[in-house]
């Protein structure tokens, strides 16, 4: 899937030094550069979790909504191996209720690639009567790279700046005397964990249709800063 990315490279925080002691008593601009990034998620986690339930005085089995689970599945064109089960375990629905008489219940985990495919999932789970969707966790498989990628602008957004203020002056920059990094990542920022989601088709039937697309995420924000100081020539 083709992510969407914005760089928008921010200079801020700048101090002049001129030092007597230390880096052999070199003079020194000492400078600060941060770069930004907006990344649109390819994976996101989501947890559906199916409990059985009296219909018409009749128990639905777990066997039947795993059936119907797994059929939902297959039309929403989700390979298999997306899906795992997250937990299995059984809710009695009175105090007192025999073992046989608890409502069993299974928690699987999907892992999908955008909104549009959550979308289709809840489309085609709808009719299985899930118990309940969450949203658990949204990310990139390529943060480590973007991540690395900000630095290096972070640092050249510093060097620029350095070089432009000692010009400014009749001054020269010379070499790099040193470079202190600092990381900031908001991955949840942009959308809370543990939310429950529904289909647009539900939201639709419901009446309470929100103004935004309720499976349209917003982007994942990286943000890296870097402190560098440079030789004055």
């Amino acid at each position: 899937m083709k992510s969407t990315v914005l760089f928008s490279v921010f200079f801020f925080l700048t101090t002049i030094t001129f030092a007597q002691e230390g880096f052999k008593g070199e003079h020194f601009i000492e400078v600060s550069g941060t770069a930004r990034q907006e990344v649109e998620p390819n994976e996101i986690y989501v947890n559906v979790q199916l409990r059985e339930f009296e219909e018409n005085r009749e128990k639905v089995s777990l066997e039947k909504l795993d059936k119907e689970f797994w059929d939902a599945i297959k039309n929403a064109s989700i390979d298999r191996k997306k899906v795992t089960i997250a937990n299995v375990g059984s809710q009695f629905g009175k105090l007192g209720r025999k073992d046989k008489d608890a409502f069993r219940e299974k928690t699987y985990q999907v892992i999908l690639s955008s909104g549009a495919e959550l979308e289709k999932l809840l489309e085609k789970v709808e009719p299985v009567k899930v118990n309940q969707i969450t949203l658990t966790k949204i990310t990139h498989t390529e943060l480590e790279k973007y991540r690395l990628e900000l630095k290096v602008k972070a640092l050249q957004a510093a060097k620029a700046k350095a070089d432009a203020l000692l010009k400014s002056i009749g001054s020269e920059m010379g070499k790099t005397l040193m470079v202190r990094e600092f990381e900031n990542y908001y991955p949840m920022d942009n959308m809370a964990t543990n939310v429950m989601v529904r289909s647009k088709a539900n939201y639709e039937a419901a009446g309470d249709m929100p103004a935004e697309d309720p499976t349209a995420f917003r982007k994942i924000t990286l943000q890296a800063q870097v402190t560098a100081q440079f030789e004055i020539k």
